[in-house]
Formats: structure tokens, C-alpha cells, sequence
């Protein structure tokens, strides 16, 4: 049964891509058909640059962690000083908007008073 099955559905699929091929179209490909080589390809590629990296470092695996870290910490540090830098600029924005509109406020009950 399943020789009978296999038999009919190569001779159908030879037969579209019989008929495809006269038509001069071809069968449409699946995404799958598509990505599965780009994945292996993908793939092969973050395999050889890491083996590449590690074969070409110029310092020892505790050399490089130790560099990391500190330029991180150099990093953190950085963006603290940026957001303490920003938060004192959006305090003195937000101290001005409020004093701007508390000016707004006491001239608009002195022109209705009058």
C-alpha cells in the first residue's frame, strides 16, 4: 500500500513539475525551503567567528573579562553622571514652568479683578 501510495504521488509530482516546466513557471518554494539554509548558513558563520576570535585573541580569557568589566563599570558610571546630568536639567525646566505658570496665574486675576 504505502509502494502504491509513494508511486502515485512521485508520478503526480513529476507531473506538475512536468507541467510547470512547459508552462515555464516553477513550484513555489516554502518559507521553510528558504530558511532553513540561511539558518545553516547563519549558523556556520557565528561558529567560525567565535573560533576565529578565540584563536586570534591577543590576551588571556582573564585579561579580556577583567577589560570588560571595567570598561562596563566605565559605562554605568557614564550613564549615571548623563541621568543625574538630565534629571537636575528637567528639575530646573520643571522649577521654571511651574514659577512661568504661577506668573501666568497671578496676571490673569489681576486682569479679571480689574
Amino acid at each position: 500500500m504505502n509502494t502504491l501510495n509513494d508511486t502515485v504521488s512521485s508520478t503526480y509530482e513529476s507531473s506538475v513539475n512536468n507541467l510547470l516546466d512547459r508552462m515555464g513557471l516553477e513550484h513555489k518554494r516554502s518559507t521553510m525551503d528558504m530558511m532553513l539554509p540561511a539558518l545553516g548558513i547563519f549558523g556556520a558563520g557565528i561558529a567560525l567567528g567565535a573560533t576565529l576570535g578565540v584563536l586570534f585573541a591577543p590576551k588571556r580569557g582573564e585579561e579580556i573579562r577583567s577589560d570588560l568589566r571595567s570598561q562596563v563599570g566605565q559605562l554605568r558610571e557614564k550613564g549615571y553622571d548623563s541621568y543625574e546630568q538630565l534629571r537636575a536639567r528637567g528639575n530646573d525646566v520643571n522649577v521654571a514652568s511651574i514659577a512661568q505658570d504661577g506668573d501666568m496665574k497671578k496676571a490673569t486675576s489681576a486682569s479679571q479683578a480689574e
